[in-house]
């Protein structure tokens, strides 16, 4: 989630309403297809000291889009040109070196000069001639480190990431895939800094003339507060969200269809989540949007943002109830 939004001191004493309790939420949630190990080792690797915090342009943001370009490739995505035409990938979808046929970068200022920010972009092609598109993004930059400590990041947003990438192996070898549907899948750069990788991509979209159904944004999903749920918000873009959230409710995973408006001590203003993260540059766009995440929490943007805070039960049950979303039918509304 930006940092360029909200600051440490305006998540402290987190008021949350209460869930709207049903029968279906549960805490007990074990994965039915999502690889649990696999899932971890994303997490794991993205948020270790390694990587350093992933600051847009740091060598840590590198080695972070490297190991997405092999995951990409490993899953079966195939890199996209400008024009997001896919074209088959013949090697391993990375190098030691910076580039790869799966980054895109671009330029975004930053104080007086302009940063090189670098997306990945990854596709499942529909297998028929088609116009429709949907895009799936989780932001993979973080905050850096400060001095010898680097923060994590592990929700914000390893977490995302992750599901990203199981939410794109499930869709590679599902058989009930729409063959008209092209699914592209982002993880965008400089998200922190001011949504500037997602801002790139939407605003590149719009200039082909693509306009997808539907732009899905994974954002802090793996630390679950209280109430224990994942908090879906967009739902008014459709005409149905009281049935987008029992569908995502069918495995036991507790839903709510907006951040709760008590989300600060009340002393610094209400976070606005439309403008949050990476989804308003889409709305922007007039593109049908989508957001997943959890509130902010104590470790949120803090160093204490790591692996071992994180519920990967839920991040699995989250990942496999948004599952559907990549086709399920949703009719936006008019005004």
């Amino acid at each position: 989630m930006s940092y360029m939004k909200w600051s440490l001191a305006m998540i402290g004493g987190l008021l949350l309403a209460g869930c709207n309790s049903t029968p279906q939420c549960s805490r007990d949630l074990t994965p039915d297809w999502v690889d649990l190990q696999q899932l971890q080792a994303d997490v794991t690797y993205l948020a270790s000291k390694e990587l350093e915090g992933r600051k847009a342009g740091s060598d840590g943001s590198l080695l972070a889009r490297q190991y997405l370009a092999r995951r990409f490739a490993d899953i079966g995505l195939l890199p996209v040109t400008a024009d997001l035409t896919p074209y088959p990938l013949t090697s391993t979808g990375t190098t030691s070196q910076s580039q790869s046929p799966f980054f895109h970068p671009f330029s975004f200022p930053q104080l007086f000069s302009s940063v090189e920010g670098v997306n990945v972009i990854g596709i499942l092609a529909a297998a028929e001639p088609s116009k429709r598109w949907r895009v799936v993004l989780a932001h993979y930059d973080h905050l850096g480190k400060q001095g010898s400590k680097h923060f994590a990041g592990a929700d914000d947003n390893a977490s995302g990431v992750a599901a990203l990438l199981a939410l794109a192996s499930k869709a590679a070898t599902d058989p009930q895939r729409p063959a008209d549907l092209n699914l592209l899948f982002v993880a965008t750069d400089a998200e922190e800094l001011g949504l500037f990788g997602a801002k790139a991509l939407a605003e590149h979209i719009t200039a082909l003339n693509i306009r997808p159904e539907l732009a899905l944004n994974l954002d802090m999903v793996g630390h679950p507060g209280r109430p224990y749920a994942i908090y879906m918000e967009g739902g008014r873009n459709f005409t149905n969200p009281d049935e987008l959230k029992l569908l995502i409710e069918r495995n036991g995973l507790c839903a709510r269809l907006s951040h709760s408006r008590l989300e600060r001590d009340g002393s610094a203003g209400r976070i606005n989540f439309l403008k949050a993260s990476d989804h308003y540059p889409f709305h922007k766009e007039g593109v049908p949007w989508l957001y997943f995440g959890v509130p902010p929490h104590p470790q949120y943007h803090t160093v204490d943002d790591t692996p071992d805070r994180l519920d990967f039960g839920f991040l699995s049950a989250t990942a496999e109830a948004v599952y559907p979303l990549l086709w399920q039918v949703m009719s936006p509304r008019a005004d």
